[in-house]
């Protein structure tokens, strides 16, 4: 990967909050990097507070801007990706996102 593009992509950082611990780990996260990936769409990683294990993290990235409003268009009608999101927001309290741009270390 060159470093020109490391500089366009685009990092999404989720902190989600749940109703108790056991739905953090009911849900499979897999299947989501299953569909992420048909979209070439990358999940670098995550994992729990170490204080609070109902607080779950993980970083997404995409190519550029470009690529992230595309694949959000295509995962509103991917039936894989409804599903999953209909079942984690079941025990779900809370998501945020933070959009971060990519820099040259």
């Amino acid at each position: 990967m060159e470093i020109n593009e490391l500089l366009t992509m685009i990092y999404k950082l989720y902190k989600m909050k749940f109703k108790n611990a056991d739905s953090v780990h009911e849900n499979s996260y897999k299947e989501f990097d299953e569909v992420y990936q048909k979209y070439d769409v990358k999940l670098v990683g995550g994992g729990y507070n170490s204080k609070d294990h109902k607080e779950l993290y993980f970083m997404s990235v995409y190519n550029d801007e470009d690529h992230y409003k595309e694949t959000v268009e295509k995962l509103k009608s991917d039936p894989t990706y409804i599903e999953l999101s209909k079942k984690l927001e079941v025990d779900r309290e809370e998501v945020q996102v933070k959009t971060l741009e990519g820099f040259n270390i």
